[in-house]
C-alpha cells in the first residue's frame, strides 16, 4: 500500500494572508503607528544625523483632497521616508494656505452677510471655518499613509506664522520696495479684488469689436475728417483719453464714395479696414508720417463737452486695427504709462464690481455692468454716425483661475513690491544655488522672475494678514520701517485681529498718535503669505534655509516657487530651496482634464477605503511624474496585478523561512547559484538607490516588478523549490537557499519601505526567529553588499542564457506532447564552444529544473544563444515523495527521499 509521503515534505505556511484586505488593515496598521509615535522616534533616532529637508508647500484649506493632492503627498512621502532610511534626519510639516477669497466666500455661502457684523466676527467665522478644513485634510493625509506628526504642521494664520510674514514686509519697507501707487492691475469683477499675474488663466470668448469715428477740431487742413480708431472692448469708449499714432507708421488721408466725411488710417492696414467697414472705391488724397499727426484735438466719442488730442504711442503697430488706438489710461497698461507720460489722470469709472460708477456721471451707464455696457455704447456711437462697424471676433481673453470669469484691467490704488531692484539679486540666486528636475525648468524659473518688474502684494479683503500702512488727513500713505515695527510689536502683542478693531493710534508710535490718520484696510496678496513659509519654518521650527527640496505641481512656476524665492532673497539674500521638482496634473484614463461637472473626477479616499491606500501609493510610484498623469479603473486594475505578484513572493518567502533563525541557521558558505542571486540581489538594489536618489520613481517601480518576475519567481524561487520542500529542515543545502531567501525577502521589504507603507509593516510583522523594533519604519536601510567579480557573473549570465535556450526546447516539447512536466525531461546539451565551462556547474539540472542532462560535442552549427537542446522523456520509476523520475527506488521513494525521512 502507497504511503502518504505528503506530511514528510517541509510546506510550512504562514500567517500573512494571501489575501491583502488592505481596506481593512490599514487603519489598523496607522492606529498602531499614532499609538506608538513612530514618526517622533524616528525622527529622534536620527537626529545626529545630516539633516534633509523637504518643505512641504501649503494646500489651500476649502474642501476634501483630490487626486492632485494625493499625487503631490505622496510624492514627497516617497522622499521623506526614503531620506530617514538612508542616514538622514528628515523632518516632515505640513502646512496649509489658510487666508484669501474661497474662505470669505465658503463662509458667505452659508448665508452670513459680511458687511452686516464686525470685521473680527467675519475674520474669526473664517478662521473657525479655515481650521476646520486643516482638520478635514489632515486626516485625510493621514489615511494616505503621509510619514509626519500630525500635531506640528504649520498654518498661514497662526500668529507666529503672521508675525514671521510682517517682519518680511518690515524688511521689505526698510528696502524702500514696498509703494502704493494708481496702476491697471489684473482686477476681478466676480471676486472683487486685485489679481497677481499668477492668478490669471486664458481662455476664448467671443466680444463685440468696434470702428469708431472721431471727427477732427480746429484743423482748417482736415475739415470734415475723422481719425478712426478699433476696439475690442466698446465699453472703455467713455474713458477715451487721447489716440496714439505709430511713429514710423504712415497714415493716408481717404475718402470713400459712399460716405461724406474723411478718414485717416495707417497706410498698411487701408486696405483691410476698407473691407471690414465696407468702403467703396477708396480715394486716397494724402500721405502723412506718424509724427505730423500729433497734438491734433478731435471730438470725443462719448462725451459731447470733451476732446481728446493724439500723441505717439510706443507700442502702436500695423498689425491690426487701423494703426490709430484708442487709449484709455485706467484700463491698460501701455495706455497708463501713455497717459501719465502726456500729463493726464487715469480715468477709471468702473467700481470694485464691474459697474459703472457715478465719475462715469452719465445716468445711461451708473450702475450698470462693465459687459452690458458695450450694447448701449455701440447703440448711443451709431446714433451718433460715429460707428463704422461692429462685428464679433473670438480671441483669447484673460480670467480669474478661481471663479473662471473674465478680468479687466483696471487702474487702481495698491500696494506693490517693486522688485526692478531686486531682480538681478534673485536671479544669481537661482543661477547659483538651484538645481532643478526637470532641467529646462530652470529657464523657466528665471524667465518669470525677468519678467516681473513688480508684485500687486495687496488684497481688498477681509480675511488675511493686514497690510501696515496709515493715511495722512490728506489720503497720503504714510509708510516706513519705524512705523511698521512699531505696529507689528502692538499685533505681537495683542493679535492680529486688534488692526481689524482697535484705533489707528494704537498702532502708532507717539509722534504720530492724535493726528488723524488711518489704517489701510486692505490685507496682503495670499501668495505674499505662503511665499513667506520658508522663513516661517525657519523662524517657528528651526530648520535652516534654504531647504533641501520644493516639490510641487508645474503650475507653480508663477506661484509658489516665484513668490518663496522673491521673499527669501529679499529678506537676507538666501535662495529658499536648493532644488526644484515638479509634477504634472492628474488626468482621467483618456488623458482628459479632471472636472466635476463631466464627472471623470476619481476621490483618493474611494480608492484607499476599495483598493488601499497602498495600491494609490504604488500607481503614483509607477507614473512619470514630471508629465500628466493618467488615473482610472483600467489602471488600478494593472497596478493591484503588479502589488499581487509583489504580495505573493513576500508570502512565498515568509512561508518557507518559518523555520529559519537567521542566528543560527544563517550560512556564510554559500554554492555559486546562491552566490550569482545575492550578487543581483546587490546590483539590483544598487540599481534602485540611484533611482530613488534622482527621484525617478517609475524606473523604481519597473525595477522592483523585473526583480521579482525574473530573478526571483522565475529563476531562484522557482529551482529551490525542490530544496526547500524535500530535503531535510536543517540540511546545509536547504539553510544555504533560506539564507539567501532571507536576504531576497529584506532587499523587497527595504526597498518597498518609502512605497508599500502598510504591506511592508504587515510582512514585517509575520517574519519568525528575530526580534524586532516597534515598527519596520524605524529601521534604515539594510546593507547587503554580495557583489561578484565580472568573470563570475558572465559565467552565471551564460547560465541564464542556456536556461533560456532550454525552456524554449522544453516548451516546443511539451506542445508535442514529448513531455508533461520539465522535470521529467533528460535534456541533451550541444554546448558552444566558448561556453564548455557550463559543463563543469554543479546541480545545473537542478537550476534549469530538468530530470538529467547530457553533454554531447556538436554535430552542426548552433543557432541558440548558447546550446541545442533535444528533449526526451526519462524513462523510470517516479518517487512518490519528490516525484522525479529514477532508474530505481528504495520502496517507493528515491535514495535522498529515503535518507531525508530516516
Amino acid at each position: 500500500m502507497e504511503k502518504n509521503y505528503k506530511d514528510t515534505l517541509l510546506i510550512n505556511q504562514t500567517s500573512f494572508d494571501m489575501k491583502a484586505d488592505l481596506k481593512t488593515k490599514e487603519p489598523n496598521i496607522q492606529k498602531e503607528w499614532k499609538e506608538k509615535n513612530i514618526y517622533k522616534k524616528k525622527i529622534e533616532l536620527s537626529k545626529n544625523k545630516p539633516t534633509f529637508v523637504l518643505h512641504d508647500g501649503p494646500p489651500y484649506a476649502n474642501g476634501n483632497i483630490h487626486v492632485g493632492h494625493a499625487l503631490n503627498k505622496i510624492l514627497k512621502d516617497f522622499i521623506v521616508r526614503w531620506k530617514n532610511q538612508t542616514g538622514f534626519n528628515s523632518p516632515y510639516i505640513m502646512g496649509w494656505d489658510t487666508h484669501g477669497l474661497p474662505i470669505e466666500t465658503a463662509i458667505t455661502k452659508t448665508g452670513v452677510d459680511r458687511k452686516a457684523m464686525s470685521p473680527v466676527d467675519f475674520r474669526n467665522l473664517c478662521k473657525e471655518y479655515a481650521l476646520q478644513q486643516v482638520a478635514n485634510q489632515s486626516e485625510q493625509f493621514r489615511r494616505l499613509g503621509i510619514f509626519t506628526d500630525y500635531d506640528c504642521k504649520y498654518i498661514t494664520l497662526t500668529d507666529d506664522f503672521e508675525l514671521s510674514e510682517l517682519k518680511l514686509f518690515s524688511k521689505m519697507v526698510e528696502k524702500n520696495l514696498v509703494y502704493r501707487d494708481l496702476k491697471p492691475i489684473y482686477w476681478s469683477p466676480s471676486s472683487e479684488s486685485a489679481l497677481a499675474e499668477a492668478e490669471i488663466e486664458y481662455a476664448e470668448v467671443k466680444s463685440p469689436t468696434i470702428f469708431v469715428a472721431c471727427p477732427v477740431l480746429e484743423n482748417p487742413e482736415l475739415q470734415n475728417t475723422c481719425f478712426v480708431i478699433w476696439t475690442t472692448t466698446p465699453w472703455t469708449m467713455p474713458s477715451n483719453q487721447l489716440i496714439a499714432l505709430g511713429k514710423e507708421l504712415d497714415y493716408v488721408l481717404v475718402k470713400p464714395e459712399n460716405d461724406e466725411r474723411q478718414f485717416i488710417v495707417a497706410r498698411e492696414l487701408m486696405e483691410s479696414v476698407a473691407e471690414q467697414i465696407g468702403w467703396e472705391n477708396l480715394n486716397v488724397i494724402k500721405t502723412f508720417k506718424g509724427t505730423d499727426l500729433t497734438n491734433i484735438k478731435y471730438q470725443h466719442p462719448w462725451y459731447e463737452e470733451k476732446a481728446g488730442f493724439t500723441v505717439i504711442g510706443h507700442h502702436v503697430t500695423s498689425e491690426a486695427g487701423t494703426g490709430l488706438v484708442h487709449i484709455a489710461g485706467g484700463f491698460g497698461e501701455d495706455d497708463f504709462e501713455i497717459v501719465k507720460n502726456n500729463g493726464l489722470k487715469a480715468f477709471a469709472p468702473i467700481d470694485d464690481q464691474g459697474k459703472f460708477d457715478v465719475t462715469v456721471k452719465d445716468s445711461r451707464l451708473e450702475g450698470i455692468f462693465y459687459e452690458d455696457a458695450n450694447k448701449i455704447i455701440g447703440m448711443t456711437l451709431q446714433e451718433k454716425g460715429l460707428l463704422l462697424k461692429l462685428k464679433f471676433v473670438k480671441h483669447s481673453y484673460p480670467h480669474d483661475w478661481r471663479t473662471k470669469k473674465p478680468v479687466i484691467y483696471r487702474a487702481t490704488h495698491q500696494w506693490f513690491v517693486g522688485l526692478f531692484d531686486v531682480k538681478t539679486e534673485i536671479d544669481n540666486a537661482i543661477v547659483d544655488n538651484v538645481k532643478t528636475n526637470p532641467e529646462w525648468s530652470k529657464e523657466r524659473l528665471r524667465n518669470i522672475i525677468k519678467d516681473r518688474n513688480d508684485w500687486t502684494i495687496s488684497r481688498q479683503r477681509l480675511w488675511g494678514v493686514p497690510i501696515i500702512a496709515f493715511f495722512d488727513k490728506e489720503k497720503q500713505p504714510q509708510i516706513s520701517k519705524e512705523i511698521v515695527d512699531y505696529a507689528i510689536e502692538v499685533i505681537a502683542q495683542k493679535g492680529t485681529n486688534s488692526w481689524f478693531e482697535l484705533p489707528a493710534d494704537e498702532f502708532l508710535p507717539e509722534q504720530f498718535k492724535g493726528l488723524g490718520w488711518v489704517k489701510e484696510t486692505d490685507i496682503l496678496d495670499v501668495w505674499f503669505d505662503s511665499g513667506s513659509s520658508n522663513l516661517a519654518i525657519e523662524q517657528n521650527f528651526n530648520l535652516r534655509r534654504p531647504f533641501d527640496v520644493y516639490l510641487e505641481g508645474n503650475d507653480q512656476y508663477r506661484g509658489w516657487f516665484n513668490s518663496s524665492m522673491i521673499n527669501s532673497v529679499i529678506y537676507d539674500g538666501k535662495p529658499a530651496y536648493k532644488q526644484l521638482i515638479t509634477h504634472g496634473m492628474t488626468n482621467d484614463e483618456k488623458g482628459k482634464k479632471m472636472s466635476k461637472s463631466i464627472g471623470n473626477t476619481i476621490d483618493p479616499l474611494e480608492i484607499a477605503n476599495d483598493l488601499g491606500a497602498d495600491i494609490l501609493r504604488l500607481w503614483v510610484f509607477s507614473t512619470d511624474f514630471t508629465d500628466d498623469q493618467r488615473i482610472g479603473q483600467e489602471i488600478l486594475k494593472q497596478v493591484s496585478e503588479s502589488y499581487r505578484k509583489i504580495r505573493n513572493t513576500i508570502r512565498f518567502m515568509l512561508s518557507n523561512l518559518v523555520d529559519f533563525d537567521p542566528k543560527k541557521d544563517y550560512q556564510e558558505q554559500l554554492t555559486d547559484v546562491d552566490k550569482f542571486a545575492l550578487n543581483n540581489l546587490t546590483v539590483f538594489k544598487e540599481k534602485y538607490f540611484n533611482a530613488m536618489e534622482n527621484y525617478s520613481f517609475n524606473s523604481g517601480f519597473k525595477l522592483v516588478n523585473n526583480y521579482v518576475a525574473n530573478d526571483l519567481s522565475s529563476f531562484y524561487l522557482d529551482f529551490i523549490k525542490d530544496i526547500i520542500y524535500v530535503e531535510a529542515e536543517n540540511s546545509v543545502r536547504r539553510r544555504q537557499v533560506q539564507t539567501v531567501m532571507y536576504e531576497q525577502l529584506w532587499v523587497l521589504l527595504d526597498v518597498l519601505k518609502p512605497v508599500l507603507i502598510h504591506t511592508v509593516e504587515e510582512a514585517y510583522q509575520h517574519i519568525q526567529n528575530i526580534e524586532k523594533v516597534e515598527s519596520i519604519h524605524l529601521l534604515d536601510l539594510r546593507e547587503q553588499k554580495f557583489a561578484q567579480s565580472e568573470d563570475f557573473n558572465s559565467k552565471w549570465k551564460a547560465v541564464l542564457d542556456l536556461r533560456d535556450d532550454v525552456n524554449e526546447a522544453l516548451e516546443k516539447a511539451r506542445n508535442e506532447k514529448i513531455i508533461k512536466k520539465g522535470f521529467e525531461a533528460v535534456v541533451s546539451l550541444e554546448v558552444k564552444k566558448e561556453f564548455d565551462f557550463i559543463k563543469q556547474f554543479e546541480d545545473l539540472n537542478q537550476i534549469l529544473i530538468v530530470n538529467s542532462i547530457n553533454f554531447s560535442e556538436p554535430k552542426e552549427e548552433i543557432k541558440s544563444k548558447v546550446a541545442n537542446v533535444s528533449v526526451e522523456l526519462k524513462q523510470g520509476l517516479k518517487c512518490q515523495r519528490c516525484w522525479a523520475i529514477f532508474d530505481e527506488l528504495k520502496e517507493d521513494i528515491c535514495q535522498r527521499c529515503f535518507d531525508v525521512i530516516n
